[in-house]
């Protein structure tokens, strides 16, 4: 009896340990909800955004949307709306995660999650292609956790040379 009862909890605890083994956004689910907060930089002083980030299409991808709207300026007097929209998926070829935006400026941009220097608390997409900018222009989006219901956007940007910050959010969970 003891040997049988011994034999379902050790199949109960595989079975778990290969469910957790194969939830491949596992390392970024902190993100998954709905979000509000203020930006600044972006050639502007200061954003209000809302974003959200979804599991969507039986769990295969994570569906972002980001929009933010932004005070107006002498340079732009009437604000600037922002809108992107993207999906982050599982390359099970690279073992990689992907990011897919598009972006109402008319950008394109194909990131790769560099797994080397994200942690559980930092993911730091790095851009593998983007349409429409700059000849050897590069963009890094960084996500940090601040707590369950805080995190901080950064997004960087390159020219050629060294990043530079393009701008910040700093966003809180919906209740």
């Amino acid at each position: 009896m003891k040997r049988k009862a011994f034999l379902t909890l050790g199949l109960i605890l595989s079975l778990g340990i290969s469910f957790a083994q194969t939830n491949k956004f596992e390392k970024i689910d902190f993100i998954i909800g709905d979000w509000v907060g203020t930006g600044s930089g972006f050639g502007n002083n200061k954003s209000k955004i809302e974003s959200s980030f979804h599991l969507t299409m039986n769990g295969q991808y994570i569906e972002i949307k980001n929009e933010s709207q932004f005070e107006p300026t002498d340079k732009n007097p009437e604000g600037e709306h922002h809108i992107d929209k993207g999906f982050i998926s599982f390359d099970k070829s690279r073992n990689s995660i992907i990011l897919r935006q598009f972006n109402n400026e008319g950008y394109y941009n194909q990131y790769v999650l560099n797994e080397s220097i994200s942690n559980e608390n930092i993911l730091i997409f790095e851009t593998e292609f983007i349409e429409n900018f700059v000849p050897n222009g590069k963009a890094k989006w960084t996500i940090k956790r601040i707590n369950e219901n805080e995190i901080e956007t950064i997004f960087d940007v390159s020219f050629g040379k060294d990043y530079t910050c393009f701008g910040t959010n700093k966003l809180r969970r919906k209740q």
